[in-house]
């Protein structure tokens, strides 16, 4: 049973040919919230039939939004919000369509938010992103050591409202503050919604609070490992459109909330240190690659935004 049901919640996730671990997160999913808000961003063949056929036979908690073309990620999510705020939902909650909700996350992150103090200032609230085997897979950024950005691990029972940021899958988010800081960023498509959100949120002086206990298994997509003498470490690869995605888009959230926020100045610096000598020294295309860059901060520059196509 759910912490409260005085609260409608609506799940939105957005597809684009899933895999057979979309299903699986439905199953995980649906016992948790009210309504589930699917939007497909133009798969076809098999995966568009069995999205069908699904619709046809689901509860009525099931609501499909088929699009005919890719309208990019943000612009998906936007639908599948305006659609759950209209029908009266209380809280949405963006998942992508590979991560798997444990089966208490919600309970956990209701929980946190009835029990939070400052309700006024609760903006956003995010889940223990974990691996399959339960481990923490992607870091978490406090603000609380000031100038620097505090980079960790969340432990399964801290809850944490300084975080700088928060990642769009398990993002858990009361429709009044979406109402009134704005829906998602439809002309980033991809890559760096989620800061851009973050950030509009704690200019109005929200918080993010992240909720070790709520866990979301997350993969961060194909990584490899590489060995370097007696040293390894583990690495993923973007492809060209990403890359130019990213910067543009990164260049544009630092332009606007660089001066602001300082510290993510830093670590925006270093992630693109790290970045640039990975693709130098360990991928390969290199030369499509490092166009796509040099488009993507000349285009982030001059504030453009969309689909381009590498």
């Amino acid at each position: 049973m759910r912490a409260t049901v005085k609260n409608s919640i609506s799940a939105i996730i957005v597809t684009f040919y899933p895999d057979d671990r979309f299903f699986e997160m439905l199953r995980s999913i649906d016992d948790q919230v009210d309504n589930i808000w699917i939007v497909d961003n133009g798969s076809s063949g098999q995966i568009r039939t069995k999205l069908e056929d699904l619709g046809s036979n689901a509860n009525n908690s099931f609501n499909f939004i088929l699009n005919d073309e890719n309208l990019g990620l943000a612009a998906a999510q936007n639908q599948g919000i305006r659609e759950a705020i209209n029908e009266g939902s209380k809280w949405i909650l963006l998942l992508d369509q590979d991560s798997i909700p444990a089966g208490n996350m919600i309970d956990k992150m209701m929980v946190a938010a009835e029990s939070y103090q400052d309700k006024n200032y609760l903006g956003m609230i995010t889940p223990r992103h974990e691996n399959d085997d339960g481990e923490p897979s992607i870091p978490s950024y406090s603000t609380k050591h000031g100038f620097r950005l505090h980079r960790y691990f969340m432990k399964v029972d801290e809850v944490d409202d300084t975080l700088a940021f928060g990642m769009a899958s398990g993002s858990f988010i009361p429709s009044a503050v979406l109402q009134e800081v704005g829906l998602m960023r439809d002309d980033f498509w991809i890559d760096y919604i989620d800061y851009d959100f973050s950030f509009r949120l704690r200019k109005l002086g929200y918080r993010i609070i992240g909720v070790g206990a709520a866990g979301l298994k997350h993969r961060l997509g194909e990584s490899f490992k590489k060995h370097i003498g007696n040293f390894s470490f583990t690495y993923h690869v973007h492809p060209a459109l990403r890359r130019y995605t990213i910067y543009r888009n990164r260049i544009r959230v630092i332009r606007e909330y660089g001066l602001k926020f300082p510290n993510f100045l830093i670590f925006e610096a270093l992630s693109i240190s790290k970045d640039i000598l990975k693709l130098a020294f360990i991928e390969g295309d290199k030369k499509k690659k490092f166009n796509a860059i040099i488009v993507g901060i000349i285009d982030g520059l001059m504030g453009r935004g969309g689909f381009r196509r590498f």
